[in-house]
């Protein structure tokens, strides 16, 4: 167990899946801190159309690590050299998986344990933080559990197996973020590296893309986003999957401050805002969207219902109290979201 140590502003950190919508937002608010951000993505036109999206100020601080596989060891070792923190947030998801072990299972584990890996060989890196997920905590085997509140000391009983031989994709990914975060807290304690390491679990993840210019397709939207733009252009209001969110400009703040913060230390937090249904989101859309025409179009299905104390609860008050964690609104998330696609939507 390494001496609590934070990675303060002015440190240079190391940043995978920057490109994605998480990362990006934590690279805005990494570079808003005072920090040096070093960028791994597939591509140089990737960084590029990152790196446009930021102020010029901004721009001397960014640079760019070639990382065209999350599992590949060598490129991670250079990316890694002379950063004093790591924010890996890169691991695959696709509703199109056909092998989940190939395509879910590995590379997360492979690009959570080579990124330690890579760590190692860097003196400089004091802390390590990984973007795990409430799938992580979930146990969906208990159902809904009404009473039941989830905590950050909670493990999912997913194995790799269960990630293998199911034909489920959600169960593949849930299992997929499981075993690559029990990976990395076995690699701590196995090889007591020179870093320490923190864990975020959020929930679903709405918001807006930090730049319209990082929008490729609607198609291409992260999942979370695309549930939202879902219920904003279908004809019916669709069921529930998921009833737990997070702001992304919340998500990314709490990677910042985890950095900075002595008590992020060895430590495991749960970031949820609360919950939310579908309906909701549809209420605040034909309730409060700017934009009349798609606005008009949004579904009615049934105004003011709500799932609220039919499902499982989350309790994130060791992110409040340790990172000072504040959640913005269901309705300033979706407003700010469905806002600027519907800006890129009119504009073709």
């Amino acid at each position: 167990m390494t001496i609590p140590i934070s990675v303060s502003p002015g440190s240079k950190v190391l940043v995978t899946g920057a490109t994605g919508f998480i990362g990006a937002h934590c690279v805005q608010q990494l570079l808003d801190r005072g920090y040096e951000v070093k960028t791994a993505a597939r591509s140089k036109n990737k960084f590029n159309t990152l790196k446009a999206c930021f102020e010029e100020h901004h721009q001397s601080k960014l640079s760019f690590a070639l990382v065209s596989d999350i599992g590949n060891y060598e490129q991670l070792v250079e990316a890694v050299k002379d950063c004093d923190g790591v924010l890996h947030l890169a691991s695959p998801f696709s509703y199109t998986v056909t092998d989940m072990e190939a395509q879910l299972l590995k590379p997360a584990y492979d690009g959570t344990v080579t990124m330690l890996e890579a760590s190692l060989t860097e003196p400089k890196v004091k802390r390590v933080i990984i973007t795990s997920s409430f799938a992580a905590v979930y146990d969906a085997s208990k159902g809904l559990q009404p009473d039941y509140v989830y905590t950050e000391k909670e493990f999912s009983p997913l194995t790799w197996e269960d990630g293998a031989n199911t034909k489920d994709v959600s169960l593949a990914y849930r299992a997929s973020k499981i075993v690559a975060e029990k990976a990395a807290w076995q690699f701590m304690e196995e090889k007591n590296p020179q870093f320490d390491l923190c864990v975020l679990c959020p929930t679903m993840v709405f918001g807006p893309l930090l730049s319209n210019q990082l929008f490729t397709t609607f198609e291409d939207l992260n999942l979370s986003n695309s549930v939202v733009w879902t219920i904003a252009t279908s004809k019916e209001v669709p069921p529930t999957k998921g009833p737990l969110f997070v702001d992304v400009r919340d998500l990314a703040w709490a990677h910042v401050e985890a950095l900075g913060s002595e008590a992020a230390s060895n430590s495991r937090y749960l970031i949820s805002a609360g919950d939310f249904d579908n309906q909701e989101i549809a209420d605040i859309l034909r309730e409060s969207w700017s934009d009349k025409k798609l606005r008009e179009g949004v579904p009615t299905g049934n105004p003011g219902h709500r799932l609220t104390g039919t499902h499982f609860k989350t309790d994130s008050s060791k992110a409040i109290a340790e990172l000072g964690m504040t959640f913005r609104s269901l309705k300033e998330s979706v407003l700010d979201l469905c806002d600027q696609l519907a800006e890129i939507h009119n504009r073709g």
